[in-house]
């Protein structure tokens, strides 16, 4: 009788041991902490620097962005530029500068995101120069990269030569946390 209570006794304690490891075993494991989603003022300012290395022109845009979006935030503006094709014939050009920011997430004190961008402008001629308020020079300049910024600073995130000067244009970039 003592024998029987004791193999009872193991018995009961194997099988107490074996439901709770399966109850481990089978227990959801816990969700992935989701990090807290926050909100960016994202300033862009597109400069035209002078050979000097003096800012001739600025034109800034604004968006806000979300760290918990997974679709595209972007800006888009522009202008249709009439030329004049023939001597009764106009087309129009357009002149864009388009954003798209992809994915922005913090890391540490910094902001990371996939950052495009297509800026398009009509060159100034002198003389000498080939084009004409009818046949303009137009520039393009495309970016496409992935971008880490330090929070409330500005960032030179972009930067290309012009092709017929010395100067260049570059994209600068400000992150500001919105509370």
């Amino acid at each position: 009788m003592r024998k029987a209570g004791l193999v009872v006794a193991v018995l009961a304690m194997a099988v107490g041991a074996m439901g709770a490891m399966g109850q481990d075993a089978t227990a959801a494991p816990a969700p992935a902490a989701k990090p807290p989603e926050h909100f960016y003022k994202l300033t862009f300012v597109v400069e035209e620097v002078s050979d000097a290395g003096k800012v001739t022109n600025a034109r800034s845009y604004v968006e806000t962005v979300d760290t918990a979006s997974h679709k595209p935030q972007q800006i888009r503006t522009g202008a249709r530029i009439p030329v004049l094709a023939s001597e009764s014939q106009w087309q129009y050009m357009d002149v864009r500068v388009d954003f798209d920011v992809f994915e922005p997430k913090e890391v540490g004190d910094k902001l990371a995101f996939d950052l495009t961008a297509d800026i398009s402008s009509l060159a100034s001629p002198t003389d000498g120069e080939p084009g004409s308020a009818s046949h303009p020079v137009v520039r393009q300049n495309k970016w496409s990269s992935d971008v880490m910024i330090a929070i409330s600073k500005p960032t030179v995130v972009f930067s290309a030569d012009d092709l017929d000067s010395k100067g260049k244009m570059q994209v600068e970039v400000t992150a500001t946390k919105v509370d």
